[in-house]
């Protein structure tokens, strides 16, 4: 599997753990009454399942833009632009 690939899973699973997280919390702390409401429903657990599945594809998407324009550092990349710190000669 190409490197490029690779590196968009990972950070698109990192995002997705993330996501769950978020959902988790949201649930938890019945911000908004979500969980109230899905509680009483017939279709609560579907409504949860869609909840987290919108929170962990819109973190995952999150996650992997920011990998994708996070600028490298030199130590990793050495075609990376030089460091502020490294400029100044310290």
């Amino acid at each position: 599997m190409p490197a490029l690939v690779r590196f968009l899973i990972r950070h698109g699973l990192i995002g997705f753990v993330i996501g769950v997280a978020f959902t988790a919390l949201i649930l938890v702390l019945d911000i908004g009454s979500i969980r109230s409401m899905t509680a009483g429903s017939g279709e609560g657990l579907g409504v949860r399942l869609l909840l987290a599945f919108f929170v962990c594809t819109t973190f995952a998407s999150a996650q992997m833009g920011v990998a994708v324009m996070w600028p490298p550092s030199r130590k990793v990349d050495p075609m990376a632009p030089p460091d502020d710190d490294e400029e100044a000669g310290r």
